[in-house]
């Protein structure tokens, strides 16, 4: 079942709070059903949050270590990372998972392991790293993203604007 949204907003912005800059990571394999749903994620706040201040939104395919020359750049106080991750819950639920808790040797699709590109991003831009998982339902290829995830993509990017719109109206 899909996280509470009072509470999955809550716990974002939580997480979020102080933010100046962020960068949103939609992570995943454009072939890969559910492994897909960090870049649908991607693409759906960039369409709800278009030339919002400070948010920059990437989709990064696959090997997100690609973009650390532009988040370098960007230089985010923040960084949002979108992925689908195994955690042994039902299909499509959202969970902010602790960047310390990522094994350095689960198998995954991605080119290096999520723990090593959270360690540089905190070491070498000074970034906080937020790491926001969904379960996905199935991970083969060819075919189309559940309906479970979906609807919790949805969830999240709903609940990102809210979060964004209002947090950013408090910047300068």
């Amino acid at each position: 079942m899909v996280a509470v949204e009072d509470e999955l907003k809550g716990r974002l912005e939580e997480a979020l709070s102080g933010w100046k800059q962020i960068a949103i990571l939609g992570i995943g394999n454009e072939f890969g059903s559910d492994d897909k749903l960090g870049l649908l994620a991607a693409q759906r706040l960039k369409a709800a949050l278009p030339n919002m201040p400070r948010v920059d939104i990437l989709a990064v395919g696959s090997a997100p270590e690609n973009f650390t020359g532009l988040l370098r750049k960007i230089s985010p106080s923040h960084v949002l990372l979108i992925d689908a991750a195994e955690m042994g819950e039902n299909a499509g639920t959202i969970s902010l998972i602790e960047p310390r808790k990522i094994e350095a040797q689960i198998p995954s699709t991605h080119s290096i392991s999520l723990n090593v590109l959270v360690e540089y991003l905190e070491q070498e831009i000074s970034s906080k790293v937020i790491i926001l998982g969904i379960q996905p339902k199935k991970l083969s290829f060819g075919i189309s993203v559940s309906g479970e995830v979906r609807k919790s993509v949805d969830q999240l990017v709903l609940v990102l604007k809210q979060l964004l719109g209002n947090l950013s109206e408090t910047k300068v």
